[in-house]
């Protein structure tokens, strides 16, 4: 079969590489550029099957970003570096020839047919991006001529791919920091807990896809961190217990003042096993004038879900969440006194009405009516009578007396009734 630039000839490798970089240069969009990478790469190489992996740097794994030819599971595929040929590729920093990988014993079996094999690590700064991964159902296929392409492809890829990550990062960030002014605008509005804690657990979801969500207070004469808002997996729970600061990742952070991220929590010895199906965690510090409040908890099922900008992330609102919880809190208490107070007011109001006149004496020729309206709930303001009547029970001396204490509210009310009642006896 003849392949195109089997032969030398600058010409031939000029026009490739420009073509490559008109495709790179199409657009910041990786899914774009990457398919039309994958257009000019075929000119050059007649592949049946295409890949190009990238190596997630968390969990150091290649992971497919684009095929050709592939089943669907093979997106699934997570390969560690020096695993199968593209592993080793990454691993070892050098294009990776296998004529027939039926003789390559680590030889990860992904497509049916697949005789030979051409994987070449992208690498960009001394940093490994990904692998470019070629197949052919032919014994021998590739050529030194293809490999040397391949490297040409893999040096100029690399730069593309990553300033379009670093783009779709950076359309991210700004996404992120746009979402969490909305949050912090949101959050101010809410003044009531039962409105508030929901609305925090699914706001934060909207930046981190968590699967258990739970705000700890600290209750400080006790030193204690209890459970204040849970959520597991989109369901409201009531946790119950207490845990003590300075252990287990909430009681440690809490104390610290410090956010932790654990992505194995089978493997810290700090963790506190109470809820069997977590893996990971993260748990970031309330704040408030160098005052730990409590603590916001995410957890997951997954191994390493959780990362440094998820760690970011969350310590840029864990201020913002601190703020709007205590200012409910002070909200709800100052409601609850308010409320104490009126019923306290109510109680005192139904106090001074009882202690005036209900009933007004009969006399010949004198009518006799009061009304009594406070500026307030209650005030200092009274008047009372003492009737005398006479030999027969009536006519008599009626003496009437009003007054004005000083002031306003119950410490006039106070006196007002006080004087009452000493008028009353004298």
């Amino acid at each position: 079969m003849d392949h195109p630039f089997h032969h030398d000839g600058e010409n031939e490798t000029t026009h490739f590489l420009l073509e490559i970089a008109e495709a790179a240069n199409s657009s910041l969009d990786l899914d774009h550029l990457l398919e039309r990478i994958a257009g000019v790469v075929k000119k050059a190489i007649d592949y049946r099957i295409f890949a190009i992996l990238l190596l997630t740097e968390r969990t150091q794994e290649l992971r497919i970003r684009y095929d050709i030819g592939h089943p669907p599971e093979a997106k699934k595929l997570r390969i560690k570096l020096g695993r199968g040929i593209t592993g080793r590729a990454a691993a070892e920093r050098r294009a990776i020839y296998v004529p027939d990988v039926k003789e390559f014993a680590d030889y990860i079996d992904v497509c049916e047919g697949v005789r030979a094999e051409l994987a070449v690590p992208m690498i960009l700064k001394d940093k490994v991006i990904g692998v470019i991964d070629i197949q052919s159902n032919e014994v021998g296929y590739f050529t030194q001529r293809h490999v040397e392409l391949a490297e040409l492809i893999a040096a100029r890829v690399a730069v593309v791919v990553e300033n379009a990550r670093l783009f779709r990062s950076t359309a991210r960030q700004a996404k992120t920091f746009e979402t969490m002014i909305a949050i912090g605008r949101e959050l101010n509005g809410l003044l009531r807990l039962e409105e508030l804690l929901p609305k925090i657990a699914e706001l934060t979801r909207r930046l981190i896809g968590y699967d258990a969500f739970s705000i700890l207070r600290v209750n400080e004469e006790r030193q204690v961190l209890y459970h204040f808002f849970g959520m597991n997996f989109d369901k409201r729970v009531k946790e119950r217990g207490v845990i003590p600061m300075g252990m287990g990742i909430c009681g440690i952070a809490a104390q610290r003042m410090e956010a932790l991220l654990v992505p194995d929590v089978s493997k810290d010895l700090r963790y506190i096993n109470m809820n069997p199906a977590t893996r990971s965690e993260l748990t970031v510090p309330l704040v408030i004038k160098h005052r730990v409040i409590g603590v916001i908890d995410l957890e997951s099922t997954r191994k390493g879900f959780f990362s440094g900008g998820h760690l970011q992330m969350m310590e840029l609102l864990a201020p913002q969440i601190a703020v709007a919880i205590e200012n409910a809190s002070l909200y709800e208490k100052l409601a609850r006194e308010e409320a104490r107070l009126e019923r306290d007011l109510e109680a005192a109001r139904e106090l001074q009405v009882s202690l005036l006149p209900a009933t007004f004496p009969e006399m010949n020729g004198l009518e006799i009516f009061g009304r009594y309206q406070p500026a307030r709930e209650i005030g200092g303001d009274l008047y009372d009578y003492v009737h005398q009547p006479g030999p027969d029970g009536t006519g008599g001396d009626l003496i009437i007396f009003t007054g004005d204490v000083s002031g306003k509210g119950a410490p006039a009310a106070l006196y007002a009734a006080m004087v009452s009642g000493i008028l009353q006896n004298v």
